[in-house]
């Protein structure tokens, strides 16, 4: 059937532009299960129904010219990545980088600023379809107990750490949702909490319909930030195991795919207000490495009853 349906696809369609490429894959993605494309990568995505939607967090790993496939030659199956999904996080994203991403995506919009004190710098950019939601408000934080100025190193981080938070309002459903997408420490596990806990404090402040966290965690699920978010009441989508597109996967994985299934799992999507219909990873390979050293990670989610 997968098989089929590929070379249906394939002979029906001619991509001459990446444009063109993302727009068909928009198309067939709404019911397929799995692609194969020409170069052996796998999209692993599950047929999004009526009333339901799409969340994705992707660490696009920063512009280094060094690294075994540069910015340049990977730049468009990014873009891709991000163009199927409803709203995305993207972290370590440079400002040529998300300008990049943005002038491959005329259908989608964008907020966030870089982690430095004058906004330059890496960011946690949100993409969304502006088609299908309305922006309603967004602002930049600092992971610090000085959230609000620009370039704050929070606890014992050693640079500063952000996360950008935006209110979306569903066209379709008038439901809102408040999306938060975070890049956290990689030396200070006391900074990671710290993090946790101002994200949880800030959720509990602000009324949604729902709210969703997006990042690289930089950390196990086990560990004390993380679990700071699930007793907060957030869920990992990875947790709802009838949801997950295979028994176990990993999200960081260097860019090299030999011996990458048994990678730590640091970026995760959580949830709350929302169900868990099915959640995977995008193992894209080009030149054969994959197009980052994390794995994007994907979920389709529909809406719970309006949290009191």
């Amino acid at each position: 059937m997968r098989a089929k349906v590929h070379g249906e696809a394939t002979k029906a369609v001619q991509f001459t532009s990446g444009l063109q490429y993302l727009r068909c894959m928009q198309h067939w993605i709404r019911w397929m299960c799995v692609i194969v494309t020409c170069s052996g990568s796998i999209w692993a995505s599950a047929q999004v129904r009526e009333g339901e939607w799409t969340l994705a967090t992707f660490n696009v790993r920063y512009d280094n010219p060094s690294d075994p496939l540069k910015w340049t030659e990977r730049r468009d199956e990014v873009a891709q990545i991000v163009g199927f999904y409803d709203i995305v996080g993207l972290q370590e994203a440079l400002p040529h980088q998300v300008q990049d991403v943005a002038d491959r995506l005329p259908w989608m919009s964008h907020v966030g600023q870089g982690r430095d004190a004058d906004g330059g710098g890496e960011a946690c950019p949100l993409f969304y379809n502006h088609d299908k939601w309305e922006l309603l408000h967004h602002e930049t934080l600092w992971l610090s107990s000085d959230w609000k100025t620009p370039g704050a190193v929070g606890w014992s981080a050693d640079l500063p750490r952000i996360v950008t938070v935006a209110w979306f309002h569903q066209v379709e459903t008038g439901r809102r949702v408040r999306v938060y997408n975070t890049h956290w420490s990689h030396v200070s596990a006391e900074a990671r909490e710290g993090s946790a806990r101002l994200i949880a404090s800030l959720d509990a402040i602000h009324k949604a319909d729902a709210t969703a966290v997006l990042g690289d965690f930089n950390e196990e699920a086990d560990a004390p930030g993380r679990r700071a978010l699930v007793d907060a009441g957030f869920v990992d989508t990875y947790d709802e195991v009838r949801a997950r597109c295979r028994k176990t996967f990993p999200s960081y994985t260097t860019f090299t795919p030999e011996g990458s299934s048994g990678g730590p799992k640091i970026d995760a999507i959580y949830v709350k207000g929302l169900k868990t219909e099915w959640t995977c990873v995008d193992e894209i390979i080009k030149k054969d490495v994959f197009i980052s050293d994390h794995l994007p990670v994907h979920a389709v989610v529909s809406w719970v009853a309006v949290r009191e």
